[in-house]
């Protein structure tokens, strides 16, 4: 009497020259494990393209096949109330239990520091996560449009945000005035890929608690609608950061391209500001 497969020993692992019982044209024959993969992986319902670092396994409908893992991920519309933003930099989500699978909070989406990208009346604008409740998302970033339907909602990877600091190792940049660029430090010149201002946080060395401090890409207008004041500092000690207020980033000014330059600039003879450090976040999408 014959063994049935059931009463057999399990392989914990199977090698290519294992053997393996097939019956072609009523003729029982042997196949390895190497001849058998070869000839799927040869077939047309089953073959993959030349699969390279860093892509994922996704599900055609009949098989599995590699392919390169999306720059920006889609937020399903039923997640999030699409009429419009709430404010310039929050986008409300219904939260809650999943609905028909879609999961509705924005923190199942959204990590603080991972980019944003909204899409609005066909205009991309950009930030980045700086809070992701089950009910909201907050953005630093451009500021968004209030009264118009939101048409995509995108959350991207950690490597598209770029960091720049600008460092001025100079005193009194009070006496400039009329959005000249400052001309005792480094400007930066930009190269790669297009990224967008969507952060800057300033600090200097001064007492002065009345400087206003802007940005330009490529000596245009002013990336910032009012501008950013540095906490007042000493002679010997640097003050707080401030950072940008929510919205206050000009989306139509706020783009860098390859070989352009970054400038700082004191809008109006205010303070004075020492010793001038501004930290600049970017997403480059």
């Amino acid at each position: 009497m014959g063994t049935s497969i059931s009463q057999l020993p399990a392989a914990s692992t199977v090698a290519e020259s294992d053997q393996l019982e097939l019956a072609q044209s009523s003729v029982s024959k042997s196949l390895t494990k190497l001849t058998l993969r070869r000839q799927l992986f040869s077939d047309p319902a089953f073959s993959f393209p030349l699969p390279i670092v860093g892509d994922s396994l996704v599900y055609d409908g009949t098989d599995w096949k590699p392919r390169a893992v999306a720059d920006w991920r889609t937020v399903p519309q039923a997640a999030y109330q699409t009429a419009s933003v709430t404010t310039s930099s929050i986008i409300s989500f219904f939260g809650g239990a999943d609905v028909s699978g879609v999961q509705r909070g924005a923190n199942d989406y959204f990590a603080v520091g991972l980019p944003v990208r909204v899409v609005i009346a066909g205009t991309s604008y950009y930030g980045i996560c700086t809070s992701a409740s089950d009910t909201s998302l907050v953005i630093a970033g451009a500021a968004l449009p209030t009264a118009t339907a939101i048409t995509s909602l995108s959350v991207g990877t950690i490597d598209m945000v770029r960091h720049v600091q600008l460092v001025y190792p100079a005193t009194t940049y009070n006496t400039l005035g009329a959005a000249v660029a400052l001309p005792r430090g480094c400007n930066h010149r930009w190269r790669g890929k297009t990224g967008h201002l969507v952060a800057a946080s300033v600090a200097h060395m001064n007492t002065s608690a009345t400087t206003v401090v802007n940005f330009k890409m490529n000596n245009g207008a002013n990336v910032l609608t009012t501008g950013v004041i540095p906490g007042a500092g000493t002679a010997t000690t640097q003050g707080t950061y401030v950072e940008t207020t929510a919205a206050d980033i000009i989306a139509a000014n706020a783009a860098i391209s390859d070989a352009q330059t970054i400038t700082v600039v004191v809008p109006t003879a205010g303070g004075t500001a020492d010793f001038l450090t501004a930290c600049l976040t970017f997403v480059v999408p």
